[in-house]
């Protein structure tokens, strides 16, 4: 099915005849600007990445919000990151409307994305929500795990860096390079000897016939220099990979975090702020399942962090200029249909969260609860149709980036690339939104875990394909960068 969309879309560009049409402005440099914010909650609060209550104990690392604002003449585009599990789309609207009143930055120029650190706190969603209210229950009234309001915590912290990135602004060169991570990321669904679909089947599985998808071995990275001496201000990189290696007790920012250390120390530029936006991973992760080497779940995200940063370090001199006059941003809202939901199953699915970590309920049976959830209130609140948001900018006649909602499978993200008409596209998920998976279709048949965390019907991550490839056919064949405000 990917293949035939990407076919489509492809020959839909063709018709189009504009790959060759010039792009006509008058020049303009880039001024850019960056800051960051700690977001480490207090030691005591529940750590994101699984489907039962971990409780984070003291020391760890900082977790961080980091953001860059770009201009070029009358655009401005901020992006931010940060060492979350994911950004629900209600806070991150409520940021993106105070940053854009406090600095004029169009609501819809603005990006939200969480690494997808499973080192993070849980603080939103159906698990947190029914382990909150029980808490409370239990404690008259008071939820020891959360002493603050982190929401409102967050909503802060956000639009401070984007106005704060915004002031710092200066002028600066940017330039981009793609080399290729190998051996690092797998995916991790297979096809079974016995006809089954495997997901984390284990390392040296005998069951194992072979991977059902592929891997995205690309590494886009951004650099950015102040512009009169050189010196290195920061970057985006961006890898399809799981930020879910991390497992300690404490908070942890997992290989990303890793990764701004070391690009540090190697651009010896000890205030580079390093950006980190996870690819198009649901399916991919960083076992390695052919082999018994361990990866140790505190070790071994330093390891990653460190591979990703010479291999950058590595392919720097060949990083292409990114041109000036180009700068522009598209956005678009899809409606995704909701699976129905009787009220039967919202409500035994609502009795299995009630009573999370006490029943003995599988492990699929808690994640389909966990989904029922979301299906019971998207139908709430959109009437079963999930307003999803897709962006993409364009830095020069040459460059894109795409950013998705959720955790959206590689195939999805391969086709965009393969559908794409810029010469180098950049594909971010886990934008704006939440961190359900966006499974193919061919996925949806195959079933287990992803899947069966997704409330959508199946189709709904080719919907964002067709939507990204149209806005990057649309910054293709402009005539000439318009002012950034985001078509809605």
């Amino acid at each position: 099915m990917i293949m035939r969309l990407t076919s489509q879309l492809r020959s839909r560009l063709t018709v189009c005849g504009c790959l060759l049409l010039p792009l006509v402005a008058a020049a303009a440099e880039f001024q850019v600007g960056f800051a960051t914010a700690d977001i480490t909650p207090p030691a005591g609060w529940r750590r994101a990445g699984g489907f039962s209550e971990f409780i984070i104990e003291a020391g760890g690392d900082p977790l961080l919000t980091k953001a860059m604002a770009l201009t070029q003449g009358e655009t401005v585009v901020a992006l931010v990151g940060n060492d979350l599990c994911s950004v629900p789309r209600e806070l991150t609207d409520r940021a993106r409307k105070r940053a854009s009143e406090q600095t004029g930055i169009p609501f819809a120029n603005i990006v939200i994305t969480a690494t997808h650190t499973h080192g993070g706190p849980e603080y939103y969603g159906p698990l947190r929500d029914f382990l909150h209210a029980r808490a409370k229950q239990e404690n008259g009234g008071r939820d020891p795990h959360e002493p603050l309001d982190y929401h409102a915590l967050l909503v802060e912290r956000w639009a401070g860096v984007i106005t704060q990135a915004f002031a710092a602004r200066q002028p600066a060169t940017l330039a981009v390079v793609v080399p290729q991570a190998q051996g690092l990321a797998f995916n991790r669904r297979f096809l079974m000897r016995d006809g089954s679909t495997g997901w984390n089947p284990g390392k040296l599985n005998t069951n194992i016939f072979r991977p059902l998808g592929p891997t995205d071995p690309d590494l886009p990275f951004v650099l950015v220099r102040d512009a009169a001496s050189g010196r290195p201000l920061g970057s985006l990189t961006v890898f399809a990979m799981h930020t879910a290696i991390y497992g300690d007790a404490p908070f942890g920012a997992c290989y990303p975090g890793h990764l701004q250390t070391h690009l540090r120390r190697l651009l010896d530029a000890p205030d580079f702020v390093s950006i980190f936006g996870e690819g198009c991973a649901g399916d991919v992760n960083h076992i390695d399942v052919s082999s018994p080497d361990p990866q140790d779940r505190r070790s071994y995200p330093a390891v990653v962090g460190g591979k990703l940063a010479e291999t950058l370090q590595e392919a720097l001199p060949l990083a292409r200029p990114i041109r000036n006059d180009h700068l522009a941003l598209r956005s678009t809202t899809i409606h995704s249909p909701v699976t129905p939901l009787s009220e039967a199953e919202y409500v035994a699915a609502k009795k299995i969260m009630e009573t999370l970590d006490q029943n003995g309920a599988p492990f699929l049976t808690v994640v389909d609860a966990w989904r029922k959830m979301f299906r019971h209130e998207y139908w709430q609140k959109h009437g079963g149709r999930l307003p999803q948001e897709i962006q993409a900018i364009r830095l020069d006649r040459d460059t894109a980036i795409v950013t998705l909602p959720h955790e959206v499978f590689v195939e999805l993200g391969l086709a965009i690339k393969s559908a794409s008409p810029f010469r180098t596209t950049i594909v971010i998920s886990l934008a704006n939104d939440l961190d359900f998976y966006i499974p193919t279709r061919r996925a949806f048949e195959e079933g287990n875990y992803e899947p069966n965390t997704c409330p959508l019907e199946p189709g709904c991550g080719e919907l964002l394909v067709q939507a990204a490839v149209t806005l990057l056919n649309e910054l293709k064949c402009a005539a000439a960068p318009r002012s950034g405000h985001g078509r809605k």
